[in-house]
Order: structure tokens, then sequence, then C-alpha cells
């Protein structure tokens, strides 16, 4: 093994063990502090754990094959030989593959075994009748993976598939049986993970930075909030309790009295709370804080637009310069308009490991906005909210659900940064090869520098070599046109729907703090009453 891969795989496992400690901390600061279980915790960690790290693959993936280029000379490095490059892709294809093959065992089984096995939580039954339900449950989605596994073993290759003299090409629709079906069960996942990323990462990629900018309710306005509130709720007590002075009062009116009663008792326990967090140091510290967390998202604002812009230009340049159309899934030879991000790319590359950071935050950065789209809509199907993400209140089931929703969508990442963010860099790298032959046949550009270009899918296989990933990624498009198809129309509606979270974002007022943090106030009193009582019939049943 070269020395440069040892390096490479090292600084792969230390991200990779970050990455997992970062996912035991997500789990752990939104997981609900009463209500949890170790088995449902685990799952949450490790799924999360396991994309991130598959994702991080691409950047390890990319310096691996860059680094087998000689740039002065636009040539293999001598230590790059066939035999040695075929070790390298192997390598790295079978840990794509495992990981894969994780994903799909995570998505398929373990997450939703993890599920059920919690929501047949019964004092009354023993952990096998648990296994049991949730096991019965369960098949039905290792059916489901099962039909799309043997369904892309028999899936026979585009039969127009249109005549392309390329070597990259031919290379595409030639693969085995076994790699074919494992690329078609997470083409499938891609699918589903396209609808979560315009669903959620869509709307995520503006209401994050715009929130940071617009910032939190300021407390004393809060405290004046409650305050009217609290005086609100006390005179309409007022008026209902002196219309039955002397006489008996209605059940409906004295459920009333009583719901107002719960809510004077929460706003009185809010407002001391604002008024001790007025003196406090945590409050003095978040005013101070204030300016940069406006910086952080005026700059992350910018950020987006220069994501936004990339994806907008290379989706409009795969229209005019994809080399078979809609045939083969609009894959795009070199990109013909300037894309942003692939120039950052392409210019950190030259000094290790700084496009592995840039690429981990933009990784990163994608799941943050996920996961701001996640807190601010919820886990919905259609217009039903299911589980509402809140920091120290989501329960285990909401965990699971918001697992797979992440999984899902950073799996349609993978394809995003891969054809439409950063094509270039994420299918070549920094390889470069030289594109002028001397009078013995041999390539040489000692005298001919200007003729060391780039390499894209019309240079010569032998210099310049893809990457895993966007092989992988092109051969689905390729080999299932429709996959294609769908996923770059798929592109077109996540600009659609950012530009309406943009909007919206953009006019929605400060965050108000009043109406969350009373709401998780009432949740706690809630589970409050649900220990109490829980405990209560424990002790009876002991006694």
């Amino acid at each position: 093994m070269p020395a440069v891969e040892g390096i490479a795989w090292t600084i792969y496992g230390i991200v990779a063990a970050l990455l997992f400690l970062f996912s035991i901390g997500f789990t752990r600061y939104f997981q609900n502090k009463y209500e949890s279980e170790f088995f449902a915790t685990c799952i949450t960690i490790l799924a999360l754990g396991l994309v991130f790290s598959t994702l991080a693959l691409l950047p390890v993936d990319i310096f691996l094959v860059s680094s087998t280029i000689d740039q002065a000379k636009g040539l293999k490095k001598d230590w790059a030989t066939p035999d040695a490059i075929e070790t390298m892709t192997l390598t790295m294809s079978i840990v794509y593959y495992v990981c894969y093959g994780l994903i799909t065992l995570f998505s398929f089984l373990l997450i939703p075994f993890a599920y059920f096995f919690y929501e047949e939580y019964d004092d009354e039954e023993s952990i096998k009748v648990r296994i049991w339900s949730a096991l019965k449950y369960t098949s039905f989605f290792v059916v489901i993976s099962i039909l799309l596994f043997l369904f892309g073993l028999f899936l026979k290759p585009t039969t127009k598939a249109p005549k392309i003299d390329l070597d990259w090409f031919k290379k595409l629709l030639t693969d085995s049986h076994g790699e074919k079906a494992i690329t078609f069960v997470v083409a499938s996942l891609v699918l589903l993970g396209m609808l979560v990323f315009i669903a959620y990462t869509a709307p995520g990629l503006s209401l994050l930075p715009i929130s940071l900018i617009k910032g939190r309710q300021r407390i004393d306005a809060e405290s004046e909030d409650v305050e009217n509130r609290l005086t609100a709720t006390r005179e309409r007590q007022r008026v209902i309790r002196s219309k039955y002075m002397n006489r008996a009062m209605p059940n409906r009116d004295q459920r009333e009295i009583e719901e107002l009663e719960d809510e004077e008792r929460i706003l009185s326990r809010r407002l001391r709370s604002i008024q001790q967090d007025k003196t406090s140091l945590v409050q003095r510290i978040l005013s101070l804080l204030r300016p940069f967390e406006f910086l952080l998202g005026v700059l992350l604002l910018c950020f987006t637009v220069v994501l936004v812009v990339s994806i907008f230009l290379t989706i409009v340049d795969k229209i005019a310069f994809a080399i078979c159309g809609s045939q083969c899934g609009y894959v795009i030879h070199h990109s013909s308009m300037f894309n942003p991000v692939n120039y950052i790319f392409i210019k950190l590359q030259t000094v290790f490991p700084l496009d592995y950071v840039f690429m981990v935050g933009l990784i990163l950065y994608f799941f943050l906005a996920t996961m701001s789209g996640v807190i601010q809509i919820g886990v919905r199907f259609l217009w039903v909210t299911l589980f509402r993400i809140k920091k120290g209140s989501t329960a285990p089931q909401g965990l699971l659900v918001s697992a797979v929703l992440l999984t899902l969508s950073l799996l349609a990442l993978n394809y995003t940064v891969t054809t439409t963010v950063a094509p270039g860099y994420a299918h070549f790298g920094s390889q470069v090869y030289c594109n002028f032959t001397n009078a013995m046949g041999d390539r040489d550009c000692s005298e001919h520098v200007e003729k060391i270009v780039h390499c894209d899918i019309y240079g010569p296989t032998e210099i310049c070599t893809p990457t895993v990933s966007s092989t992988m990624v092109d051969r689905v498009i390729v080999n299932t046109p429709f996959f294609g198809i769908f996923f770059y129309y798929s592109q077109w509606v996540f600009l659609g729907v950012f530009i309406i979270g943009f909007v919206v974002a953009l006019f929605r007022g400060p965050r108000n703090n009043v109406d969350a943090d009373l709401q998780e106030l009432v949740d706690e009193e809630e589970e409050g009453l649900l220990r109490y009582h829980h405990h209560g019939q424990y002790q009876t049943t002991t006694s």
C-alpha cells in the first residue's frame, strides 16, 4: 500500500470516529429525558454515524485517484501501475458496498425492528413476546428489500443505450449482477431520499441561516408577552366567576376555569423563569454572542446562495451538454459553465486535507439544514404531524423516524454532490492529462504545458481514473435512465421549494420562545403526572 493511501485512510478513520461522536451528541441532545430506550438510542446513533461515515468516503476516494497523477507532466506517477490502481479502487469499492449494505440493513431491518419493539412495550408482556411482535411487523420491510434486490438482480441494462464510442461509457454498461442488484436497492433508497431532500433540506437551507440572522425574540419582549397573556387569563377567569356568583357553574365553564388555572400556573412559572434569566450569566453571554450569531447567519446565507447557484448552473448545463440527454439520465461530460463550489474544491484539493475538511463541513451543513427543516416542519405524513423533534423531549419513535429521514436525505446528498454541486471534482478530482503526442506516439507535454488539461470522460482511461463513487452513481443512471431522469428533475423541484422556503423564512418574524417554552412546560407536567401515576400503580401492586 502506498504511503499516501495509508495517510488517507488514517485521516478517514479519525474523521469517522469524530462523526460517530457527533451522532452520540446529537441523539442525546434531542432524546426525551424521561422516556428513552437503550436499544432505540443505539440504533439511532449507529445509523447516523454510518451514513456520515459513508459520505465521508467521497473526499478519500477523490484524493486517492488524484494522487496517482503527476500534475507537472499530466501522466501517471511511477507507483500508479494498473495493478496498483485496480487494488486501490477495489478496496474503495469493497468499503462502499459494505457501507451501503449496512445502510440497507439498518433501513429495512434494524430501524423498523427497533421502532416496533418500542411500540410493543407493555408491563405485562415479556421481552420474547415483544421481539416476535416486532419481527412480525418488520418482515414487511424485509420482503420489500428482497423484492428490490431480486428486481435489480434480473434487471437488464437499458435496451436503447446510445452508441457512444467512449471507454468510460462502455465500462459503465459492464457490471456484475451482484453490483447491479446492490446499486438498484441503494438507488431506490436515494429515490426516497430525494423526496426527503426536497421536503426538508430545501426549506432548511433558508430557514437555518435566516433564523440565525433574525435571532430569537428579546427577553424583554418575551416578558411583556407572558405578562399580557397572564393578565388576559386572570381577567377571563374573573369574568366567568362573576357570572356565577350566586348560582352553580355549568360543567362547560367549570372545565374552562380549570384550563385557565392550568394556563395561569404555567405562565407564572414561565414568568419567574424569565425574571431569573434576565440576571443570569448565560443570558449575558448569549447577548454578547448575538453579533457573532448574526455574522454566522450572513456567512451561511451567502454560502447557501453559492450552493444553489452551483446546482442551478449545473442542471442548466446538463440540458445543453449532456452526452446523450434523457437516454442515459443526463450524464454530463464536463461543465461548460463556471461552478463556484467545484472551483473551490479544485483549489482546496491541492492542499490535503483542506478539501476533506470542506467536504465534511458541507455534509454537516446539509445535515443541519435538513434537521432545521425537520424541527420547523415536524415529522409529517401529508398534513398530519406524527412527531415533533425538540430538545430533550423527542420520543424514541421520533428519533428513529428522524434517523431514517436523515439517512435518506444524506444518501440523496451523495447524488447531488456528485452530479450537480461539484460534478467535476467528484468525478476526477484534480487529475489532469497530457493531450499531446510526439512523433514517437508518446504523450509528452514537457515543451507543451498548455496541452495539460483537466480530466473528463473524454480523457484517456489509462490516465484519468474516475472515482468509485461517481462510477456507482453514473452506472445507476446509465443502466436505468428512469432513476437519472427522476433525480435530474428532482433538482429543479428542489430549487423551487428552496425559493418558496426562502420567501417564507424572509417574511417570518423572529423566533418566539414563549409558545415553544410553554408547550415544553406542559409536556414536562404531563410526563411528571404520568410518572407519578405509574409509580403509584407500582407501589399499589407491590404492597
